[in-house]
């Protein structure tokens, strides 16, 4: 072969590599990847459907979705969707382990239908009757929008599995420490308000039979004991008869007041169409309307564990939500309708000495499912917590000892935004003890709290003010300005006027919090320092019934 004709041989063969190269992406594009494919621990887990959400409206829409945002340049982008891991299919053992939309549902009502609507009534005589209802009205639709915030914030970054995942998507590392010690901190005041309540039930039903801190004891081991079982679709079987526990009790105490009236039957009930309550009375009382609407800090939790979140987690919250706010409205309309000034809160107070009784030891089941929800969302965080960092404390040995190379940075859960959310392997003998000591932290430091606060309102106004103001509302409005960037919040006159309702609301948030939180200590000091009150101190054997 001659030279030129070497040259010319040469160079056919580079133009048909050329065209190879260039027409090999099409020629992929007809063949589907393999879902056993290797996958990036930050990458979607099976709770997200990949394929749905390519075609889901939202991520057509760019307004809502930056996948260029500043702090964040490339984490959770149409990109990431494409290459997350695929749904298992109906037939694997998995799918049957994700929640539906009616298993969520009755989650969500258990989280909020419960302690929280007991102070309403006495939140009604505070501020008066028409100001109450509006409060309650406008706080529920305001916690129906930010919960559909967390589910936008979900669709750009699907590989979160709690509100702390958010924090450090949001803000990194540092956020991240923040918002797990806020949100612990929160679910134990949450959980040590529904541990006084049972020990206020117990005092009433036995008529004082044993010190109150015994009471506390027994309460928190039931809780423990309801939380040790480590499943989701537990809780939403668990939720039928905490909530079917609740209602009843809230049948009875109307029923009872409608025909035997309240304690003392020959006081007027003085309604009052608009109160004229103290600055700090008035906080109080909003503030524990605040606490009614609770849930939502749990609900990623759930939504992690979800069939089809993008879809069915706006309807399970839409339906919840009006559920909840239509119980407390005429709850609360009832109860003070029918008690007038004599009502108490928690409102089983209010009832008469035997039907207090009686609607106390109904009640029991309902508290229980509170303790339940709000203890399985803080010990399944603190079991991943665990977990995630016994295995880099591992890995971290095995590279001292060159045992193996050091991992990158995407799998090292200490390191960069896109944290791993797969829990790692582990003997089913060492799951289940880290499990147990989560569980059993958890409910340790409740038990604490519930001791060194025993007062039903001054917890639910100190956890409202202090940490609920934040996860409930405050910390969804900085997902939304997250979510639209650079400009993207005043693109339109319907952006703004969301951006104005997100001011608005984080305006609110800062009002809970600074007097919020001064009202609240305020109120539980006042009670320490009544000669009236047999509550005056921590860890007291003192008598909290009810009646």
């Amino acid at each position: 072969m001659s030279k030129n004709d070497s040259t010319t041989a040469c160079g056919d063969l580079l133009k048909q590599q050329s065209h190879d190269l260039d027409t090999k992406p099409e020629s992929l594009k007809a063949v589907p990847m393999s879902p056993k494919r290797p996958t990036l621990p930050f990458e979607a887990g099976p709770t997200q459907d990949s394929e749905n959400l390519m075609r889901h409206p939202a991520f057509i829409d760019g307004e809502k979705y930056d996948s260029q945002s500043e702090s964040d340049t490339h984490v959770g982008d149409v990109s990431d969707i494409q290459n997350a891991s695929q749904r298992p299919t109906s037939s694997e053992p998995s799918a049957k382990k994700k929640l539906t939309t009616s298993q969520a549902v009755i989650i969500f009502v258990t989280n909020e239908v419960g302690i929280g609507m007991l102070s309403l009534p006495a939140a009604l005589n505070t501020l008066g009757f028409f100001p109450g209802i509006l409060c309650i009205f406008v706080m529920g639709m305001l916690s129906l929008y930010t919960a559909y915030n967390l589910v936008q914030y979900w669709r750009k970054y699907p590989y979160m599995l709690n509100i702390v995942d958010y924090g450090r998507v949001l803000g990194g590392p540092w956020l991240e420490g923040i918002f797990a010690v806020g949100f612990l901190i929160n679910m134990a005041l949450i959980s040590a308000s529904a541990l006084v309540t049972l020990t206020i039930g117990l005092n009433t039903v036995s008529e004082h039979a044993a010190c109150t801190v015994v009471f506390t004891v027994v309460s928190a081991l039931a809780m423990w004991a309801m939380c040790v079982p480590h499943s989701m679709r537990f809780v939403s079987w668990a939720s039928w008869p905490c909530t079917a526990s609740i209602i009843a009790t809230v049948l009875i105490v109307m029923i009872t007041l409608g025909v035997q009236g309240p304690r003392d039957p020959m006081v007027p009930l003085n309604l009052k169409v608009i109160g004229n309550p103290t600055f700090t009375q008035a906080v109080s009382a909003f503030l524990n309307i605040a606490f009614a609407f609770a849930g939502n800090q749990a609900f990623p939790t759930v939504l992690a564990e979800m069939e089809n979140p993008s879809r069915d987690f706006p309807r399970a919250v839409t339906i919840e939500k009006c559920i909840s706010t239509t119980i407390y409205i005429v709850v609360a309309a009832t109860v003070y309708a029918l008690s007038g000034e004599q009502v108490a809160s928690p409102a089983l107070g209010s009832l008469q000495t035997t039907m207090a009784k009686v609607s106390y030891a109904v009640s029991f089941i309902g508290l229980l499912g509170t303790g339940l929800v709000f203890g399985m969302t803080a010990a399944r965080y603190l079991h991943v917590f665990f977990m995630r960092h016994i295995n880099f404390l591992k890995r971290n040995n095995n590279d001292t000892n060159g045992n193996e190379r050091r991992s990158s940075t995407a799998r090292d859960p200490s390191r960069g935004r896109r944290s791993s959310i797969v829990v790692p392997e582990a003997s089913n003998k060492a799951d289940w003890a880290v499990w147990i000591f989560s569980v059993t932290l958890f409910w340790v430091v409740v038990w604490i709290l519930a001791n060194a606060i025993p007062v039903f309102n001054s917890l639910l106004n100190i956890s409202a003010s202090l940490l609920l103001s934040w996860f409930t509302w405050g910390i969804t409005v900085l997902f939304w300005f997250h979510l639209n960037w650079n400009g993207k919040w005043r693109s339109s006159w319907k952006k703004l006027a969301t951006a104005t309702l997100n001011a608005f609301i984080m305006l609110l948030v800062f009002f809970m919090m600074v007097p919020g939180m001064y009202a609240s200590i305020d109120a539980l000091l006042a009670v320490f320092a009544d000669p009236n009150q047999q509550v005056n101190g921590a860890f007291t054997c003192a008598d909290n019934s009810a009646v």
